[in-house]
């Protein structure tokens, strides 16, 4: 088998800080801009989204610039260039990591939808998510070509008019737990007072842990919102696409941090119920189509790991986010805590991009497994899928 030539220069790619800073933002904005606010704008403290949402975009600037002196993802994919530099074990490792992340990440993202339809968090929410979850699969199964590129960008256009309004609102949820919490099975200030129902999850780590882990435990999620990054970092010899990239981080860095930011006074009287109806099911349908997107290209991860179909793929996601659900409700998760499952997988790709980043490549000749990984893209933030 030839070797292709993975590092090639697209003639019609221009490397301007400009264009670097709009894939930079292309590939992590998305659902995450509606998701993560409704997930950690109402905690406090010092530890809270928008500080440890700026620590998490330090923390990727850094990798960006580490991945880019190892000659970056963009031109390759991640995968690719794991396996080049660790071999193919580690490469399957990273498809792995694509496919549980995202297939467990549906799980908040249907959830985030019904939550947005319903303002409510409790039981209905979790039957609202199956639904929202069946019938995306269902929609999958059936139309396996996912938006045009025109699409993509309207959509992500609509998600950022959507951030900004609920941001003017005064934040899209009636909080996590909310519905429970009625029903007097929440203790009043949910995560913000440091504690949880007895049994439940982490009952009581918040202020055992300290700061220190309640951070961490904000942090891990809030990787949800950079997902896309990793295929999208140039070269460093390509300085101005990476001065680009870098400003395309700062920029989204500062938008998460408005966004994650706790309302003022002038904000907390709830928006006419009209308006709340309008934006949340907005909301719900744009949430909706990112599921679709992201099981569409969750199982041809699958179908790269196993060699079977893709509508096999679309049937397993479907079971586990089903699965990831049915946990949720019965152990009494909300949203920040379902965001927990994919943002650890995004932790652990960027350690294993970051750890080839550091390994000379490898001599050895390409796999089926890499050839179209560049074009397998997956959403979170979300990047649009091909």
């Amino acid at each position: 088998m030839t070797r292709t030539d993975l590092t090639r220069t697209d003639p019609t790619r221009t490397d301007t800080w400009a264009a670097g800073a709009a894939k930079a933002l292309g590939a992590v904005l998305g659902a995450g801009a509606l998701l993560l606010p409704a997930a950690f704008a109402p905690r406090p403290g010092p530890w809270s989204g928008p500080w440890t949402g700026i620590a998490v975009a330090g923390a990727v600037a850094g990798w960006c610039l580490l991945v880019a002196l190892a000659g970056g993802t963009e031109d390759r994919g991640p995968v690719v260039f794991v396996r080049e530099r660790l071999g193919p074990g580690p490469a399957r490792a990273a498809t792995a990591l694509y496919f549980g992340g995202f297939a467990t990440g549906q799980a908040a993202v249907a959830l985030g939808a019904a939550e947005f339809a319903l303002g409510d968090s409790g039981w209905r929410a979790y039957a609202g998510a199956a639904l929202v979850l069946g019938s995306a699969a269902a929609y999958a199964w059936c139309v396996p070509r996912g938006p045009s590129p025109a699409a993509r960008r309207l959509r992500t256009a609509a998600v950022l008019a959507l951030a900004v309004a609920w941001r003017a609102l005064g934040g899209p949820l009636p909080g996590p737990g909310a519905g429970d919490r009625a029903a007097g099975g929440w203790p009043d200030g949910g995560w913000a007072a440091g504690s949880w129902p007895d049994g439940g999850w982490a009952a009581g780590s918040w202020v055992a842990g300290g700061w220190a882990g309640a951070a961490l435990l904000v942090a891990v999620p809030l990787l949800f919102g950079w997902v896309g990054l990793e295929g999208a970092v140039p070269a460093v010899a390509r300085r101005r696409a990476l001065g680009g990239t870098l400003l395309g981080i700062a920029l989204a860095a500062a938008l998460y941090s408005v966004l994650l930011a706790a309302p003022g006074p002038a904000a907390q009287a709830p928006p006419p119920a009209a308006v709340a109806a309008a934006l949340g099911l907005g909301s719900a349908a744009l949430c909706w189509t990112y599921c679709r997107t992201n099981l569409h290209s969750t199982a041809a991860r699958w179908t790269e790991l196993t060699g079977r179909s893709r509508r096999g793929g679309l049937a397993a996601a479907g079971l586990i986010a089903l699965g990831v659900l049915a946990l949720g409700r019965a152990a009494r998760w909300d949203l920040p805590v379902l965001l927990i499952g994919p943002g650890a997988a995004t932790a652990a790709l960027y350690t294993l991009i970051a750890v080839a980043a550091v390994r000379r490549p490898r001599s050895q000749e390409p796999t089926d497994h890499d050839h179209s990984d560049r074009h397998r893209v997956l959403e979170g933030a979300a990047r649009s899928a091909g």
